[in-house]
């Protein structure tokens, strides 16, 4: 009895494995965590024609080791540029695109643009997740007359399935929490 009895246990166990590992956890919202953010980096492209030029705040080793490095933004007054943001994960090898996933989880995130008074910056036409709410990969900035101040761009993350994502979220919603915030001194000259 006795060797009948341990044959059927380490079938068990074997089986018991096999299932465990072959069977795949089906993701909810609950479960699509937050981004790890190092880099972001600004491409503004001149709506009425001239050459792109492109900002970052990049912090390759993440939080915690070497300070970041941060761009002013530099732009020319009077003129309505087309902007695309990228966030990148310089912490895995190779390097994760992370804007991908962003746009992916559209309805689980929502990028903030507040631009201080005198920066003489105005930032409209963000780009929209699939329910048609604003996500803002992609958004137009004008500039005004010449003038200095901030911008603080913040990407905020909604939890759950579905996501409770309202277009007129403030940016400190309790109901999300920020993935990453960079806040750049701007010229327009």
């Amino acid at each position: 009895m006795k060797t009948r009895f341990i044959p059927y246990s380490i079938l068990l166990i074997f089986v018991s494995m096999l299932f465990f590992v072959s069977c795949k956890k089906e993701l909810t919202g609950e479960d699509n965590a937050q981004e790890v953010i190092t880099t972001m980096q600004l491409t503004f492209t001149p709506q009425n024609g001239g050459n792109s030029v492109s900002y970052k705040f990049d912090d390759p080793d993440g939080p915690g080791g070497n300070n970041p490095v941060k761009d002013q933004i530099i732009l020319s007054a009077g003129v309505t540029y087309d902007v695309v943001l990228q966030l990148l994960n310089k912490t895995t090898d190779p390097l994760e695109d992370v804007t991908l996933e962003v746009e992916k989880d559209g309805e689980a995130h929502h990028l903030y643009y507040e631009p201080s008074t005198t920066s003489n910056l105005t930032v409209t036409n963000l780009s929209n997740d699939v329910n048609g709410l604003p996500l803002g990969i992609k958004s137009v900035w004008k500039t005004g007359a010449a003038g200095s101040g901030t911008i603080k761009i913040t990407l905020r993350h909604y939890p759950g399935f579905p996501p409770d994502k309202l277009a007129s979220d403030p940016v400190d919603s309790p109901k999300s929490s920020t993935d990453v915030e960079v806040e750049f001194a701007t010229i327009v000259k």
